[in-house]
């Protein structure tokens, strides 16, 4: 269930209009309307307001997590930046292909509200295998997560990328490790090796959020 779904369920539970709510948080109705259609994620500020108005639980209201009834002075964490697609590593692997504007506008799209400061161009990917994993400490990206991956920004040494190897028909995650002139796809996982990359590998993009579930 997405924050606008979120939002019109508990409107109706509590039989609020949407110019009802406006006047009870001293906004406009376009305001409402927008967070109602999905097309604005409220701030962190907002968000409080709108909890306290409809008497719910300020963390499920925005992400989901917990149930709709509880504390509503829960203090919320950095405010939500936007929403990005979910794609395949497939997907990912021809993403200067993708139109993204007409996923954005299919109905079956999944997305994902991050806080991430990135690009309208931006997409998630769900992780698979346990490459990232890391079992000795430090960085990991356990199978399962969500990332955020920002297809417009240059990747620098020690960036965790997406790339896409010439000889595979999808998207890798890995470690981009810079040393004198070579470059590697490291993972976090000892198990797997490093791979070499020599003019046979596109970086499509850079990890800018991991989200995962508990």
């Amino acid at each position: 269930m997405s924050f606008s779904e979120r939002l019109i369920s508990r409107m109706n539970q509590l039989g609020i209009k949407g110019s009802e709510l406006a006047r009870q948080l001293g906004t406009g109705r376009a305001s409402v309307s927008h967070w109602r259609t999905g097309q604005v994620i409220p701030s962190s500020e907002n968000l409080l307001k709108l909890s306290k108005a409809l008497r719910c639980n300020a963390r499920w209201l925005a992400s989901g997590s917990g149930v709709p009834e509880g504390n509503v002075e829960l203090e919320l964490g950095p405010d939500l930046r936007g929403k990005a697609p979910l794609i395949s590593w497939v997907q990912a692997g021809k993403w200067k292909e993708i139109d993204m504007e007409v996923l954005q506008q299919t109905s079956d799209t999944i997305f994902y509200q991050h806080t991430a400061n990135v690009s309208d161009e931006a997409f998630a990917l769900r992780v698979k295998g346990d490459s990232m994993t890391s079992f000795t400490g430090g960085k990991s990206i356990p199978e399962g997560s969500v990332i955020i991956v920002d297809p417009c920004i240059g990747a620098e040494h020690g960036k965790v990328v997406v790339a896409m190897l010439n000889d595979s028909e999808e998207a890798t995650l890995k470690q981009l490790v810079i040393d004198g002139g070579a470059k590697y796809l490291k993972p976090f996982n000892n198990s797997y090796p490093t791979m070499p990359i020599n003019g046979n590998c596109t970086i499509i993009g850079v990890v800018k959020q991991v989200i995962q579930d508990f």
